[in-house]
C-alpha cells in the first residue's frame, strides 16, 4: 500500500512538471477500488474543475467576479464539454464558479445543482449522480479534495492559485475506477 501511494505521488509530481511545460492533454492517470460504502456505487465519469481566473484587484472583495480571461476560460470549458453528454452540473454559489459554468450550461440546458464545497459526496449525491457524466467546479482547495474523496485516496494537494487549466476526471464506469489529470489550455 505504501508502495502504491509513492508511485502514485510521484506520477502526480512528474505530471504537474510536464503540465507546466503547457501540455493540452492527459498528465497522468491512476486507479483504485470503486467507492462501495454507500447503498448506491458510482458508475457515471465525474469531471472537477478550478472556476476560472478570478477578479484580484481588491483583495476585500470575499465573491469576485470573472475577468475578461477568466471569462474566456469559461468558453474554452463550454467547447470542450460540448460532446460529452453531461446529465448535471455541480457548482458553489459563489460569482465565479458559477460564471465559469454558465457557458456549458446554457449549451446543455442544465441549472446548475448549488452544492456546499465540504458537503458534495453525501448520500444525495450517490442517489443523484451515481450514473452518467457530471461537471463539478470548485475551488483551489477543494477540487483536489473532492477527487481525494472520489477516488479514495488522500495524495492530490491543493491547486496552486495561478492555475485554472487542470481537470481532474474520475471515471468510475470500470473497476477499478480509474483518475485522468489534463491540463486544457
Amino acid at each position: 500500500m505504501r508502495s502504491t501511494r509513492h508511485t502514485l505521488s510521484i506520477l502526480l509530481i512528474s505530471a504537474f512538471i510536464f503540465g507546466c511545460q503547457n501540455h493540452s492533454k492527459i498528465e497522468t492517470d491512476s486507479s483504485v477500488n470503486p467507492i462501495v460504502d454507500s447503498e448506491t456505487a458510482l458508475s457515471g465519469v465525474y469531471y472537477l474543475i478550478r472556476h476560472a481566473e478570478k477578479d484580484r484587484a481588491n483583495p476585500k472583495v470575499k465573491d469576485p467576479e470573472l475577468i475578461p480571461a477568466g471569462l474566456e476560460r469559461a468558453q474554452k470549458w463550454q467547447q470542450y464539454f460540448d460532446s460529452i453528454p453531461l446529465a448535471g452540473i455541480y457548482s458553489t454559489s459563489y460569482k465565479r464558479t458559477l460564471q465559469t459554468i454558465i457557458p456549458t450550461a446554457a449549451q446543455k440546458s442544465l441549472n446548475p445543482i448549488i452544492y456546499e464545497p465540504l458537503d458534495l459526496v453525501n448520500d444525495d449525491f450517490y442517489t443523484r449522480s451515481s450514473q452518467g457524466h457530471w461537471l463539478i467546479v470548485g475551488h483551489s482547495n477543494t477540487i483536489p479534495q473532492l477527487t481525494n474523496t472520489l477516488m479514495r485516496m488522500d495524495t492530490l494537494n491543493d491547486i496552486p492559485d495561478s492555475l485554472n487549466s487542470r481537470l481532474y476526471r474520475v471515471d468510475y464506469r470500470s473497476n477499478p475506477a480509474t483518475l485522468r489529470l489534463f491540463h486544457i489550455e
